[in-house]
């Protein structure tokens, strides 16, 4: 595990992670606000909305169990790997288009 955080894919995927779970939390609210519900419940207890980043589910969130971390992370990896191949599709599309376009223009040039 030691090595494996310390890959690029590691550090890009959370923060992806982190990037999307402040994209998709609840509104921030005052912590003044919070402090009753805080006193009686540490957590909700309806289940966690949004995209909860990997490492906060197993960590920080006692009222998740393994199983339903596991099918979450499985399903977000699912969603990220499904969006990494549409980008590389579409700069592949966009790269593909621009060198066209620049052989076009130096053979329009040249001729």
């Amino acid at each position: 595990m030691r090595h494996s955080v310390t890959q690029l894919n590691y550090l890009f995927r959370k923060t992806l992670d982190n990037l999307l779970y402040s994209l998709t939390s609840p509104r921030m609210v005052s912590l003044a606000s919070l402090m009753p519900i805080l006193s009686s419940l540490p957590y909700p207890p309806d289940e966690a909305k949004g995209w909860l980043p990997l490492y906060t589910m197993v960590t920080f969130r006692p009222d998740i169990n393994y199983a339903t971390v596991k099918k979450r992370a499985v399903r977000q990896t699912t969603i990220l790997t499904g969006l990494s191949w549409i980008g590389v599709t579409v700069c592949g599309v966009a790269g593909a288009w621009l060198l066209w376009a620049a052989r076009g223009m130096i053979l329009h040039v040249f001729s």
